[in-house]
């Protein structure tokens, strides 16, 4: 019976016809795609135009060796990611060793045992697709942590789990004017495009200025700056404030009136939740006092707290609104609102 049609695509560069033969027989009876080349230079040209998903690389050849071959390969951010298993009778431990320093995933030596070398073959294109389909769900994941807090899980500097510290941090609220009579305006699916695009604008500003986007509330925003990156308070506020200026510019473009409220001060941060669920979030009386601020503010302006005033002051001209009373709070809070950044 003639072998099952596999998915994967294997590239062979052998530079003398018979290997090239044989190879093609075995991989083809097991029922893989192939593609051939002579030398390294022609297997860089099939490799980019048809990216296969292995490579079979021998080292020996005219023009450019498997060695420079592989370099090339490694490179280019077209092809650096496929596995190549060196195929080869050169098997000197410093070429062993040199073939994997060049990124080479297996070394097999000629003459090969054919059950031997399919079984790698097939392993790497497992491990192949296993990295694929991490990578997929890491990406999925991505769309669900703010990117400061999904870089620093993916590259080992937090842990998933229950903790908190105290951090000095910066925290804005941001809301829709309004919005509830006109959401109720809108059909269902003219109000999903409405809002998403909104909000998608805003999300894209908070990350150009280095902010954390903790949630969207509805047509609400909260987030800080201060953690899990930190350039410092004043730099923080100051970041928090142009991003807020820039938010009120995008959203007037939009024709959607936003107040914005900012406060800074010690902070409780970090994931909060169940042993199966957690959330990144921050806690505390400067959280309440934000909250407080956006209420108060006024449509396309950014309402600060005196805190906040004292580490921006240099750099940004602000006016004072006056002392207000908020809600779990007792006592008035100066504020001060935001007219433009200092030249």
């Amino acid at each position: 019976m003639p072998p099952s049609e596999k998915n994967e695509r294997l590239l062979i560069v052998d530079d003398t016809p018979q290997n090239l033969q044989v190879l093609g027989t075995i991989l083809r009876q097991q029922g893989y795609k192939l593609n051939v080349a002579q030398n390294g230079r022609q297997a860089l040209e099939v490799a980019n135009k048809n990216p296969p998903d292995l490579i079979l690389l021998d080292v020996m050849m005219p023009e450019m060796d498997g060695f420079e071959a592989c370099r090339h390969l490694k490179e280019d951010p077209r092809t650096r990611d496929i596995p190549i298993i060196f195929l080869t009778a050169k098997t000197g431990s410093e070429d062993i060793v040199q073939g994997f320093e060049l990124g080479g995933v297996d070394y097999v030596g000629k003459p090969f045992n054919p059950a031997e070398l399919l079984k790698r073959v097939q392993t790497h294109l497992e491990l192949k697709a296993a990295r694929e389909q991490i990578q997929g769900l890491a990406t999925k994941l991505s769309h669900y942590l703010p990117p400061p807090v999904y870089d620093s899980l993916f590259s080992g500097e937090r842990d998933a789990r229950i903790e908190s510290r105290r951090r000095p941090l910066t925290i804005f609220f941001t809301d829709i004017v309004k919005f509830t009579p006109r959401s109720e305006r809108m059909e269902p699916a003219e109000l999903t495009t409405w809002l998403n695009t909104y909000l998608n604008d805003m999300a894209q500003i908070c990350a150009q200025h280095g902010g954390t986007l903790d949630k969207f509330m509805g047509d609400g925003i909260m987030g800080f700056f201060g953690d899990p990156q930190t350039k410092g308070a004043p730099e923080d506020a100051l970041s928090c404030v142009r991003m807020a200026l820039a938010m009120c510019q995008r959203a007037a473009e939009l024709e959607v009136p936003i107040r914005v409220g900012i406060a800074s001060g010690e902070c409780t941060v970090g994931n909060f939740g169940s042993e199966t669920q957690m959330s990144y979030t921050i806690i505390g009386r400067q959280v309440n006092l934000t909250a407080r601020l956006e209420s108060n503010s006024e449509p396309g302006r950014v309402l600060v707290s005196e805190g906040t005033y004292e580490l921006i002051k240099g750099q940004v001209e602000c006016q004072p609104r006056g002392p207000i009373l908020v809600k779990g709070i007792e006592h008035e809070i100066n504020t001060f609102w935001v007219e433009r950044l200092k030249s």
